[in-house]
């Protein structure tokens, strides 16, 4: 895997060493998801370089194909992965990632747009789905616009809103994708977003992922406002059903109804990000009922330090007749940072923070702590697993706290170390005797071309 990684550097160095790029590095606009890449900078410049004339080509008058991807490689470490100590419990793996897209564009209303994937580890034996895909169809779609529609079919990472429901999983190896058929409606400020699909079911090898599968399916409806450049609001409805769903309370077959509701300001010395969110539904013949509250509340002290505070009220489940425990559907995969021991499933967090920003480096140290919403329900993680239960009543689970250092050395290459040190709290020390503190440091390296 390390020959791997020097091999897309040295491409990528070869590639991109020109003093145009050096001279103009706005142009290059990379989104996670590439298919929002903005070409639209490259494409008008007078000066090109080799890059630029290898990444867009032009093949008619309204002709375009253009060529993208991107290398992740982490090196992970955990003591105490499971708050118990011994000899072997010191581990660490190294995980490289390559996404590799081709945006082909017919005409100025069609495109479609392909993106082939690559996922690998080394070092850890006990393997998650989202750990490993030798090889695998991560997008593709074709995308039609008319007017102020536009209509999306095929495979895709989605996103909606602040990501909180669903969210592309860009923490783990593996991203999520969903098969699915989209309208999407713009005009002005608002944007009405209809969608219905299935998640791809991730399997190991090679083109072995399975799609359209009965058991799981996800639709909805999601509008956005935004009043200004950097506010708005956002109102959705989202249905999900599953065959078989494990809580606490058992495994049954459930249908979820969503409805939530955002507000949210980005622009000023005061910003804000807080949604609500209410569900109902049925699990085999109880009724369903959870909610959840989030609140992020965040001051620009200057132009380099920022300050705030992010709490969670998630529901859990209290009786034996009703299921009470929230289901967060698809967040993201390192919800509470990318040590990911906690889900937001029956949770109350409170986590404020403190962001350092300089040119291309950020900082952002943060402290959480986290409780049992219910003492009759169990601690998830975050892909909504029962990670720790036992008898206990007690509700204070534990306290984390994490360090993020990020260098962007140009839209090409960044560097990232994240370390999260998490001290058991009593439910913890009840349900897992002799329980230990925690650590856990990832160290990221992506290039993106």
């Amino acid at each position: 895997m390390i020959q791997s990684y020097l091999i897309v550097l040295f491409i990528l160095i070869m590639c991109i060493h020109d003093r145009t790029i050096a001279q103009n590095p706005q142009k290059y606009q990379f989104s996670l998801l590439r298919q929002e890449d903005q070409l639209g900078g490259l494409m008008a410049s007078e000066q090109k370089s080799r890059y630029d004339r290898l990444k867009v080509v032009q093949i008619g008058e309204n002709q375009v194909i253009s060529f993208g991807g991107s290398y992740r490689g982490q090196y992970e470490l955990f003591r105490n992965e499971e708050f118990s100590f011994s000899p072997n419990h010191e581990n660490g793996w190294y995980l490289q990632r390559i996404l590799a897209h081709t945006n082909v564009e017919l005409s100025k209303n069609f495109r479609i747009f392909g993106e082939l994937g690559s996922s690998l580890i080394s070092g850890k034996e006990d393997l998650a789905p989202v750990d490993r895909d030798e090889l695998y169809v991560n997008q593709l779609f074709a995308e039609l616009k008319l007017h102020n529609l536009t209509i999306t079919i095929g495979r895709e990472n989605l996103k909606a809103g602040s990501n909180r429901l669903i969210d592309p999983r860009e923490g783990p190896n593996v991203r999520q994708a969903f098969d699915h058929l989209s309208f999407e409606w713009s005009k002005n400020e608002w944007s009405v977003l209809a969608f219905g699909g299935s998640p791809v079911v991730l399997q190991s090898g090679i083109f072995d992922n399975e799609g359209l599968q009965n058991e799981e399916w996800l639709w909805g409806a999601y509008t956005s406002k935004k009043t200004e450049e950097d506010k708005g609001f956002d109102t959705y409805y989202l249905g999900f059903y599953q065959k078989e769903m494990t809580y606490k309370l058992g495994t049954d077959e459930e249908l979820r109804n969503s409805l939530g509701f955002r507000i949210w300001d980005s622009k000023g010395k005061w910003q804000y990000d807080n949604e609500a969110v209410l569900q109902f539904g049925s699990f085999g013949n109880r009724d369903l009922f959870a909610w959840t509250v989030s609140f992020n509340i965040k001051n620009e002290l200057n132009k380099n330090n920022q300050i705030g505070v992010k709490t969670e009220l998630i529901s859990g489940t209290t009786s034996q007749n009703r299921l009470g425990t929230f289901n967060p559907l698809y967040p993201r995969g390192a919800y509470f940072g990318r040590v990911a021991r906690f889900g937001p499933a029956n949770l109350i967090d409170v986590h404020p923070y403190w962001t350092f920003r300089k040119k291309q480096f950020t900082m952002e140290i943060d402290y959480d702590v986290f409780w049992r919403f219910s003492r009759e329900d169990a601690v998830y993680g975050p892909p909504l697993n029962i990670a720790l239960d036992g008898d206990s009543d007690e509700r204070f689970i534990a306290q984390q706290i994490g360090t993020i250092f990020n260098y962007e050395f140009n839209p090409f290459a960044v560097v990232e170390v994240e370390a999260n040190v998490i001290f058991p709290g009593e439910y913890i020390k009840e349900v897992r005797p002799g329980a230990n503190t925690l650590f856990h440091m990832v160290i990221t390296t992506e290039l993106r071309f």
